[in-house]
């Protein structure tokens, strides 16, 4: 009798976001390393690229019938990483995400929430659909305090366990993309709300990438949702050099080498190598951060969300500024601090990993005692 167990993912995955992906890399590694005779099922968006990248049996997220199929032969869900139950981004990803929950619940399998990020949540089927399916699953770990205190407002009974983003427990590559002498700073930045959001984030920006420049800094622009993000990079690495081209302190030789944006898809190892590499990282983008935090590489969020500033918070690191109310002359303060206390910054961060890295191991180990491994 084999004594390989089944084990099925669901995500936002296959959708080209370089930060749910590094998610699901990063749960695979630990199942993996965790637990022997382990066969794994992604549900994704595009499942050959999936079982390409991870070495794992992928079928299609929207075929319905292949997902009840495969969870039926499954030993377990896990519905992992990310902010799956959030309705701002759409009112349809509360339901899908519950639904593939049910339909496990109903052939009596396992379930676990592994590290999700909760909410937002305001619409009220939302939040009545979550209390009746979280309150029948058999392991429940978020990624943050807030995610675990929106849960239990909703009227979420059983115990809920705080663990970490799996990123931050990332494997890092040994390699770098720019050498010790060059002076990067990574910045990821993503589109957001309107256009008047999105020209306010670009107007605030650019004086404090001009100090960077006179600072001896180049600029990296990583777009890590490659579709979403490059316009945006690319529009604030124009302005910066058409400001930059009128600055006497400013080396104008190089300009085109010293603001760069990089126009491809990355692969997630290639991001983690340009971010190992960075001095600072400037980051809109959650994951982002994680990946900065997780190398050691002193972070400074521009916060869209709740979950980026939960995570600041997680991380004990105060230097996030809220898109909404961002200006030139906080963003150019803010910077200046963090670019002084780099350093102890980076000191901060190996220090508080060593703290707190164990609980990134906290679903594998409800998973393991529920699979009886």
């Amino acid at each position: 009798m084999s004594n390989t167990n089944k084990i099925v993912l669901s995500g936002y995955y296959g959708f080209d976001n370089i930060g749910d992906e590094a998610v699901l890399y990063s749960i695979i590694s630990v199942l993996r390393k965790e637990i022997k005779d382990i066969e794994i099922t992604v549900l994704s968006n595009n499942p050959d690229k999936t079982k390409a990248l991870y070495g794992v049996n992928s079928i299609n997220r929207w075929d319905m019938k292949a997902v009840v199929k495969t969870i039926k032969e499954s030993d377990m869900l896990i519905s992992g990483g990310g902010s799956l139950l959030q309705d701002v981004t759409s009112g349809k990803t509360v339901p899908y995400y519950l639904a593939i929950v049910k339909i496990a619940q109903f052939y009596k399998k396992k379930v676990v929430f592994y590290s999700q990020g909760i909410g937002p949540v305001n619409k009220t089927y939302s939040r009545w659909m979550i209390k009746k399916v979280v309150n029948k699953v058999d392991g429940i770990f978020v990624r943050d305090s807030a995610s675990k205190k929106l849960l239990e407002e909703i009227g979420v009974k059983k115990t809920i366990g705080e663990a970490l983003d799996p990123v931050l427990g990332i494997e890092l590559p040994e390699e770098k993309e720019a050498s010790k002498s060059d002076k990067v700073v990574g910045i990821y930045i993503r589109p957001w709300k309107d256009e008047a959001h999105d020209k306010n984030l670009k107007d605030s920006l650019v004086p404090g990438l001009i100090y960077l420049l006179e600072k001896g800094y180049k600029l990296c622009f990583i777009p890590m949702h490659y579709e979403q993000d490059l316009e945006i990079a690319k529009e604030i690495a124009k302005e910066v050099k058409e400001v930059a081209k009128t600055n006497e302190k400013i080396d104008k030789e190089n300009l085109e080498a010293n603001i760069k944006v990089v126009d491809k898809m990355l692969s997630i190892k290639e991001v983690l190598v340009y971010t190992a590499s960075f001095d600072l990282v400037i980051g809109m983008r959650l994951h982002s951060l994680i990946m900065a935090a997780a190398s050691k590489v002193p972070v400074m969020a521009l916060s869209y969300d709740p979950k980026v500033t939960e995570f600041m918070k997680e991380i004990e690191v105060s230097h996030c500024l809220d898109t909404v109310s961002l200006n030139q002359e906080g963003f150019m303060k803010e910077l200046k601090t963090v670019e002084a206390s780099k350093e102890e910054q980076r000191s901060h961060l190996e220090e508080i990993l060593k703290i707190k890295k164990e609980r990134i191991y906290l679903p594998v180990w409800r998973i393991k005692e529920l699979l009886g491994r």
